[in-house]
């Protein structure tokens, strides 16, 4: 399997803006956000994540702030609070932060109001994280107009695969190539199983250089919603703080689960 030096997606390091997308739901953007949060936090940089799944909150579980959360980003962009009362602390780090999505929304974000809250918001982080909903038209839109680079996450499952390349080629067609592959949820068993029979074959399918490689681990997202921490040197956050180097540009060798 091939691997590369560094990512080579340009802007690197400081003020980066990644959006987790995908074409299909379910393939855990969410809790990836929180992994790769945590491992640039563990790196000491300082972080955000906003959530724009309206209607479908559920970072607020995985990163224990279900309590903390009094304005979320509905609120901030129809103007009912300030940027730093819609920004929640994580107990998972100090460095690692949050905007999560709205319940429900009275109109449509605009994306002129998202641009412009993005653009507020890199000179205070390290990296933002956008949280994005399963699909094209929204994602790859907000992906191509706000973004420096953007991480299409998908799981060894052909059906997965197969969207996982649409929204690549859509990127395409918004003239946005800084984005690579992030494979979810890999256990040997669904490798063997599925069409899908190896790494290289989602690679392949995706048509996307891959950047990291979790595991099948349904430990993960538990604790995660039951506010339980995970150890340092556990082995999901080894692998988020090296895609989190490969992100600043570092050749960092592919760990695999």
């Amino acid at each position: 399997m091939a691997q590369s030096a560094s990512t080579n997606l340009g802007k690197s390091g400081q003020n980066q803006v990644i959006a987790l997308t995908s074409g299909k739901g379910g393939v855990g953007k969410s809790t990836l956000c929180v992994l790769l949060g945590l491992g640039d936090a563990l790196r000491g940089k300082r972080v955000l994540v906003i959530e724009f799944d309206a209607g479908l909150r559920g970072l607020d579980l995985m990163m224990g702030i279900a309590d903390r959360v009094v304005y979320d980003l509905g609120d901030l962009l129809e103007g009912r609070c300030t940027i730093s009362k819609a920004i929640a602390e994580s107990p998972l780090h100090e460095n690692l932060n949050a905007i999560v999505a709205p319940v429900s929304l009275e109109a449509p974000m605009k994306m002129e109001d998202v641009r412009l809250l993005i653009d507020g918001l890199r000179g205070h982080f390290d990296r933002l994280f956008l949280d994005m909903p399963a699909g094209l038209g929204f994602s790859s839109r907000l992906t191509a107009e706000t973004a420096d680079a953007a991480l299409i996450a998908a799981v060894p499952d052909s059906v997965c695969v197969r969207d996982g390349g649409k929204m690549a080629q859509e990127l395409e067609k918004r003239r946005f190539r800084n984005y690579r592959l992030v494979i979810n949820r890999v256990e040997e068993k669904l490798l063997r199983r599925d069409v899908v029979t190896d790494l290289d074959a989602v690679i392949d399918g995706v048509g996307a250089q891959l950047i990291g490689v979790f595991p099948g681990d349904a430990d993960i997202p538990l604790r995660l919603t039951r506010g339980l921490p995970l150890r340092e040197n556990h082995r999901v956050l080894r692998i988020a703080q090296a895609v989190s180097r490969r992100l600043d540009g570092e050749y960092v060798p592919l760990i695999f689960p």
